[in-house]
């Protein structure tokens, strides 16, 4: 069975778990904290290498929750999860838990370019527009390419918005090319 869909059901069972006890956003928390700390860590491989036994692995695992003080639901899952040996899905599983818990919460997320860093005011601006444009409430992750020159490219839920000083010259620079003489005057 692939890890994705692997990950998906993982996933959606601590969703529904979640939206039972009213936690989906509180649970998302804790699972993307955890798998944070496995991304960089040394922890992924005490957890899943074979040369520990599996009470050693397990023994690793209780103290590392322990001194992250997840919700217990969240640290069962993470139990559940490693004695089936799948930790190297979980950070997969997390990415997936954040896209059905965002979905669920009608939240969708914009990848928004421009050629300089957001301030705060212009990122709240951006997230109302698009918020306006979709119907749904945003989540912006930004990115800075000095090559758009100004305004900026928003991508969300397959869609790009296109407001870039690139892409206006190039259309500018296209119908000028497409005049011919005789329409100029």
């Amino acid at each position: 069975m692939p890890d994705s869909t692997i990950a998906e059901r993982y996933a959606r069972a601590l969703v529904e778990i979640g939206q039972a006890q009213d936690k989906v956003d509180a649970y998302g928390a804790d699972l993307s904290r955890f798998a944070a700390v496995l991304n960089t860590t040394e922890l992924m491989g005490a957890l899943s290498h074979p040369g520990f036994s599996v009470e050693e692995r397990q023994n690793v695992l209780s103290e590392v929750l322990n001194l992250m003080e997840l919700d217990l639901m969240v640290a069962n899952f993470i139990r559940l999860v490693q004695e089936k040996g799948r930790v190297p899905v979980l950070p997969a599983i997390a990415e997936r838990y954040a896209l059905l818990a965002n979905k669920l919460a009608g939240r969708v997320c914009a990848l928004v370019t421009t050629a300089v860093p957001l301030d705060a005011a212009l990122s709240d601006q951006v997230k109302a527009s698009l918020a306006a444009a979709t119907g749904k409430t945003i989540l912006i992750d930004s990115q800075v390419d000095p090559e758009i020159l100004g305004g900026l490219v928003a991508q969300v839920e397959g869609r790009v918005y296109d407001a870039s000083l690139r892409t206006r010259l190039l259309n500018l620079r296209q119908t000028l090319l497409a005049t011919t003489p005789d329409q100029v005057n």
